[in-house]
């Protein structure tokens, strides 16, 4: 039998029987020895006449800017879908000033989170581009750190296509690109051996041992000791259907080629061929006499300076001096003038004043360029590279000529 125990106080107000369910009833029902209606039990929640609990205060009070878009894994086959895909590629122009000229395809970029509002592909890529100036930096110092202690390889000094490589591995590997079913994709492995022959770690056309299957599995990318779903690389083996007619055009462009006469030693033929044409033409179709004169004027024309200088009155060493000092002096005062006025002092031109309002007046100061390492990496894009960033629907990265192994 069924034996009631102490009434429990429902959130109604009214007192409803807890009960113990005995051998008979926990065969039936598989659960606990305790089923209490109406307070911590099996059937909480639920309204006397047997109605479903209203479940509007589960609500969200905020949602998500991009809770209709489509969700894509970041980072790439990570499993998270904490990332949406930017269907157009001008919609990144400015979002992402740092990766953008790399960032070429759709795109999985940080969706908008309201517990994290500011947390966004902007400052992302703002963190991405901390990160890439501290690792240049760090390894300029070592190799600029000459020592007969210690033997340092040159990997990155004088070395542009390096400086390249790394930031579009960063970039690529961190925005990664959304198929046509919105599925975000892994770093091409292509683009983890280029870095590598780039930065002189391997041989041109041979897989570098740290983009091996095995090696990315036990190591993480770049041997970084990280290794997890989110660490892979791919091949580059399979063709978007919504932009195979791009890529294509890569193809016919590559087909085609380009016309040498356009090129640097071409237009310098152009050019010579164009001063032989005209003076033989000179030679053959002037008369004789309009020649001469044309040579005596030309004659004149340069040695004329020479001649108002012989005619100047002969002057003395010392005179000579005087001048050269009064001009030298001259020269140094508008130099301390040019150099006294607000924001020209080495101080102002290279230190950041963190105290400035925008309101200031920046055409009357003298501000360099916020980063150097940025000229270094403003390559643009091979046409290879571009083929596979718009057409490539197995991994993320700019093709470069195939490479041996697995």
């Amino acid at each position: 039998p069924v034996q009631p125990l102490p009434l429990c106080n429902s959130p109604w107000g009214q007192e409803l029987a807890c009960v113990h369910g005995m051998k008979g009833l926990r065969a039936l029902l598989g659960f606990g020895s305790l089923i209490c209606i109406g307070r911590s039990g099996l059937f909480d929640g639920e309204d006397p006449d047997g109605s479903a609990p209203s479940l509007r205060s589960l609500d969200p009070a905020e949602w998500s800017n991009h809770f209709s878009r489509a969700a894509c894994e970041l980072p790439a086959a990570s499993g998270q879908l904490n990332g949406i895909c930017v269907d157009e590629v001008k919609d990144l122009d400015g979002m992402i000033p740092f990766c953008g000229d790399v960032v070429q395809y759709r795109a999985c970029i940080p969706a908008h989170q309201p517990l994290w509002p500011n947390w966004n592909a902007t400052r992302k890529d703002m963190i991405i581009s901390k990160l890439y100036k501290e690792v240049v930096e760090r390894r300029l110092a070592k190799e600029m750190n000459v020592t007969p202690l210690v033997y340092v390889e040159m990997h990155l000094l004088s070395n542009p296509e390096c400086f390249t490589a790394l930031k579009n591995a960063l970039c690529w590997h961190n925005f990664p690109k959304c198929n046509d079913q919105n599925v975000s994709l892994p770093l091409c492995r292509e683009s983890c051996n280029h870095f590598y022959q780039a930065c002189d770690y391997g041989e041109d056309g041979v897989l570098h041992e740290a983009c091996g299957a095995e090696s990315v599995a036990e190591n993480g990318l770049f041997d970084m000791g990280t290794p997890g779903r989110d660490q892979s690389l791919a091949e580059d083996n399979v063709t978007c259907e919504s932009t195979a007619l791009v890529a294509a055009a890569y193809d016919e462009e590559d087909a085609t080629g380009s016309v040498w006469l356009l090129t640097p030693p071409g237009l310098a033929l152009i050019g010579l061929s164009v001063l032989v044409v005209f003076g033989a033409a000179y030679v053959l179709l002037v008369p004789y006499g309009l020649r001469v004169y044309v040579a005596w004027a030309f004659r004149q024309l340069v040695t004329t300076p020479v001649l108002w200088f012989r005619k100047l009155p002969p002057l003395k060493g010392t005179t000579c001096l005087v001048i050269f000092v009064s001009v030298w002096l001259v020269l140094i005062g508008v130099g301390v003038y040019w150099r006294s006025r607000a924001g020209m002092s080495l101080s102002d031109r290279f230190t950041l004043d963190l105290n400035a309002s925008a309101s200031d007046d920046e055409a009357s100061t003298f501000k360099p360029a916020p980063a150097a390492h940025k000229v270094s990496v403003g390559v643009e894009l091979t046409k290879a590279q571009m083929k596979t960033l718009i057409g490539s629907c197995g991994c993320t990265g700019g093709g470069m000529p195939r490479i041996a192994g697995p």
